[in-house]
């Protein structure tokens, strides 16, 4: 998964923040998955229009943390999250 990747929710995800962090149901098996910050701060940028890149970008302004670090958690998080059909990624913006 290269750095112009584009994270997309998945449209059949039922989901909603509260108190700062996202639930989501997972549209097949109707399983809870609880996002902390980190994760609904990706989650949210997962609009099929924003890069990687960027989403690594916001999550170091809003967590002070490195760029390599950050990069290397957000990619591990959209893999998880695709392989449990949540996310879809795509080379090209939706733009």
């Amino acid at each position: 998964m290269g750095s112009e990747c584009f994270p997309r929710q998945d449209p059949r995800v039922a989901w909603r923040t509260f108190d700062g962090e996202a639930v989501l149901v997972s549209p097949d098996d109707s399983r809870l998955h609880t996002l902390n910050a980190v994760g609904t701060l990706i989650w949210e940028a997962a609009d099929g229009r924003t890069a990687m890149d960027e989403i690594v970008g916001r999550v170091c302004e809003a967590f002070d943390v490195e760029p390599t670090v950050a990069a290397l958690d957000v990619r591990g998080f959209v893999t998880t999250l695709s392989e449990r059909g949540l996310l879809t990624t795509s080379e090209r913006s939706e733009a």
